[in-house]
């Protein structure tokens, strides 16, 4: 196994066993379990891994893998995802910790609808161009959040 592939593995295992709510946390630990690292190759590992910070039942953020972030609110979940537009703006309710990974989702696809958003906790906002009706837009979302306004 390669290097990288190793600290991959082991960053997923750190994260997935424990709660680690920052990189330095995070570093430290990979640095007791002799694997060199820079800051700067971590941050880059956790991107690659699509790690992101959730909050824990105590409200704590902390990482966690979302490797298919939008499928476990609305399939495993089955919770339907609310949008509402105003003008060109949209936004998106959804379950507390999902609304980050759902917008980097959103943006990461590209869409020809929509300029970009802003998430929190459990609202993504979302910019439309000002040519996109409303049907297009949720016709595309529809594509990673199959249940939205259903």
């Amino acid at each position: 196994m390669s290097n990288k592939k190793y600290r991959f593995q082991i960053i997923k295992d750190l994260i997935t066993d424990q709660e680690i709510s920052n990189q330095d946390e995070l570093l430290k630990k990979l640095i007791d379990l002799d694997i060199s690292i820079t800051q700067a190759t971590l941050s880059r590992d956790l991107r690659e891994l699509k790690v992101s910070k959730v909050p824990n039942a105590s409200g704590q953020y902390i990482y966690r893998l979302t490797e298919n972030p939008v499928a476990t609110p609305t399939v495993t979940h089955n919770e339907q995802m609310t949008l509402v537009f105003s003008k060109n703006l949209g936004v998106i309710k959804t379950k507390p910790g999902y609304a980050n990974r759902i917008g980097f989702e959103i943006d990461n696809t590209h869409f020809n609808t929509i300029i970009g958003t802003i998430a929190g906790d459990d609202t993504v906002l979302i910019v439309m161009k000002e040519e996109s009706s409303r049907e297009e837009v949720i016709n595309e979302l529809r594509r990673i959040i199959p249940n939205i306004n259903k």
